[in-house]
């Protein structure tokens, strides 16, 4: 495959406008059911719940993974890596967190690229060479730029309205006042929803994957950096049916396509 600039990408705003017309279009159908405005200030909790989770996201990352920022002495190589990215994609310069654990892994998080931050592991770093590490933040900042944390955040948004739905179903049930049309919607709408979240996500990441080959100019740097990265490989006898509820593509797929 030959590496170019991708086109000005417009699936960030589109996608952005359909994940609130399902999460609208769902909280409509529950709220149609006729329950009490209980259910209404539950629905506007849960709203607001993933809408602070997104907003304070770098803060909420930093505090669960336990990181700390980049000392102003500690790998300079690492900061002028992560300057020169941000170069490379015409944004503001990340900043950067280390997370102590010999895990390799590196993560993003931020709610819009003004606010990014890049978490790199102790693990990453001792064990990726600056080629392997500079593909791996292009990585991380083609997410940034594309504004994944705000989707990932539709998306958890869109599928916690919609189990509210199914409690509702079940509610509307017990109280033998079901509409066999509205219960088999909200029935399946959960699983949809999941589903949904899934498969944006490995979109998202081969998305990423892509960016980021551009951003560095090194493909198979990116796919070495995977192989290093890569978890053991374990038993997948579900093989595809499992493959649907991953959240992230398959360490092998998105090499080749790296590879192609």
């Amino acid at each position: 495959m030959h590496w170019e600039r991708p086109v000005r990408d417009t699936t960030t705003g589109i996608t952005t406008l359909l994940l609130l017309a399902l999460i609208v279009l769902c909280a409509v159908a529950t709220l149609l059911c006729g329950v009490s405005a209980g259910l209404v200030v539950g629905l506007g909790g849960v709203v607001a719940l993933n809408g602070a989770a997104y907003w304070c996201s770098d803060c909420v990352v930093r505090a669960v993974t336990r990181a700390r920022p980049l000392g102003s002495g500690e790998a300079p190589w690492l900061r002028a890596l992560v300057i020169e990215m941000a170069g490379q994609a015409r944004m503001p310069v990340p900043r950067i967190a280390v997370i102590d654990t010999p895990a390799p892994d590196a993560l993003y998080t931020g709610r819009d690229p003004a606010h990014g931050v890049i978490l790199v592991t102790t693990g990453l770093l001792a064990r990726l060479d600056t080629r392997a590490a500079r593909a791996v933040l292009a990585h991380e900042m083609a997410h940034i730029a594309g504004r994944d944390t705000m989707l990932g955040a539709l998306t958890m948004t869109l599928v916690a309205v919609s189990v509210a739905a199914a409690l509702v179903e079940q509610i509307m049930a017990l109280v033998g006042h079901p509409d066999a049309d509205t219960l088999a919607l909200l029935l399946v709408a959960p699983l949809t929803a999941l589903l949904l979240q899934r498969a944006l996500s490995r979109t998202r990441e081969y998305a990423a994957d892509t960016g980021g080959a551009f951003l560095c100019g090194d493909a198979s740097a990116l796919a070495d950096a995977l192989c290093l990265m890569a978890p053991p490989r374990g038993n997948h006898r579900a093989g595809r049916v499992r493959a649907l509820f991953h959240a992230h593509p398959p360490p092998a797929a998105r090499i080749a396509r790296l590879h192609a």
